[in-house]
């Protein structure tokens, strides 16, 4: 459990470098996080991004493996069941939408 923790904690401090080796622009980011542009620079040079913060960043820094992580809980649904049919979900959104 210990080694989770500082595995965690090097990847947190890792994530300024991460952000800017990217291919984003700073833009991305914050639109990404909903930030104000000076409270992003603040967290990025404090490196006190939140939790969720750090979740989005991560999906967003990582596509590859969050969608690899997407499909597997979708066939993990399909598999377990969790599953409805394609007009009873369309129904289901022109209920909501329209």
């Amino acid at each position: 459990m210990i080694n989770i923790v500082y595995e965690f904690k090097k990847y947190k401090d890792s994530i300024p470098h991460l952000i800017q080796s990217s291919d984003y622009k700073t833009q991305y980011f914050i639109k990404l996080l909903g930030l104000k542009t000076p409270t992003y620079y603040r967290k990025l040079k404090e490196n006190s991004f939140s939790m969720e913060e750090i979740e989005l960043l991560t999906k967003a820094l990582f596509p590859k493996e969050a969608l690899l992580m997407e499909l597997e809980d979708a066939e993990k649904d399909y598999l377990e069941g969790n599953v409805i049919e394609h007009r009873e979900f369309t129904d289901q959104l022109k209920q909501e939408f329209l």
